[in-house]
């Protein structure tokens, strides 16, 4: 890896966990011109339009509210909006599909404060024939996600969850969803992993395709988020019929026509809504290409 690449990485990862510094920057029209190739819009009907040019393009779309770390009426109105995602989407002629963080929806208060929530979300889902796809985030966190998501699909909501190939115990977390029949995407991962890292990119490749092999032998429906093409060309023929490739909004869209053409179903994970700090941080983390763009676009070209 790049020296100057490693650290930018590290900075800005650190940077994504700087609350105060993300609404100051989240306040200035430099900082919004910057990501808006990454995050389609603030509203509701703003993203809805997005992912219905999405649908004429022969994507699907999974739409995300941006947000962290809330609790109290912050994580009530994340929650509501999820649930109004839903209910537009359906209503738009699109597949209701959604991601939710933990984190957004009162972790901090809980297990049963954010798993009540995240139920009034999936009952939405449920009744509108739709999904939600529950996010992995730091590595603290994922006991708590894994407890919420296996109860909520032994209760049959249609809910489904996030492996990261960077961390070391991800092995033993997609063998626990994996017994609880618990649709899977599996991503390198955007977040920190801590002492928890498998080690440098090439590792952190050799872990997603052993956790993508293992998932293909299962009957369970599988998402492969990645924007790699070495990844994607050892993934195989059998990946290609059992999965999807779900990829990011504004990220190697040439990619995206070019899997579709090749037959692939791709999804395109669309995030929307004024908390776009550290999601944008984090993107500009996993990849060169991503900083140079935001570089590009403050200095106006």
């Amino acid at each position: 890896m790049n020296p100057f690449f490693a650290l930018s990485r590290t900075v800005l990862l650190r940077m994504s966990r700087a609350a105060a510094l993300g609404r100051l920057v989240q306040r200035t029209a430099w900082g919004r011109r910057s990501v808006r190739r990454f995050v389609a819009g603030d509203t509701i009907p703003v993203a809805v339009e997005v992912a219905l040019d999405l649908k004429r393009r022969g994507f699907t779309v999974t739409l995300d509210r941006l947000g962290e770390a809330s609790t109290g009426a912050s994580a009530d109105s994340y929650a509501a909006d999820a649930s109004a995602l839903l209910t537009a989407q359906a209503a738009a002629g699109l597949e209701p599909n959604v991601s939710v963080k933990l984190t957004a929806i009162g972790l901090g208060e809980g297990n049963a404060v954010a798993a009540a929530r995240l139920d009034r979300i999936l009952a939405t889902a449920q009744g509108v024939n739709g999904f939600v796809r529950v996010d992995a985030e730091y590595p603290n966190s994922l006991d708590q996600m894994h407890e919420i998501v296996a109860a909520a699909r032994a209760a049959g909501r249609p809910v489904g969850a996030v492996v990261q190939a960077n961390m070391q115990r991800s092995g033993a977390d997609l063998e626990r969803l994996i017994a609880a029949s618990i649709p899977v995407r599996l991503v390198k991962g955007a977040y920190d992993p801590g002492a928890e890292g498998v080690g440098e990119m090439e590792a952190v490749n050799a872990a997603y395709l052993a956790l993508a092999e293992r998932l293909i032998a299962t009957n369970l429906p599988i998402a492969f988020g990645t924007h790699d093409d070495r990844i994607i060309s050892k993934l195989g023929a059998a990946a290609q019929t059992r999965g999807e490739i779900q990829l990011l909004y504004g990220v190697r869209s040439d990619l995206a026509e070019r899997l579709v053409a090749n037959g692939w179903r791709v999804r395109i994970y669309t995030p929307y809504g004024p908390d776009w700090w550290p999601y944008s941080l984090r993107r500009m983390a996993e990849r060169p290409a991503n900083l140079r763009f935001v570089l590009r676009s403050l200095v106006g070209r």
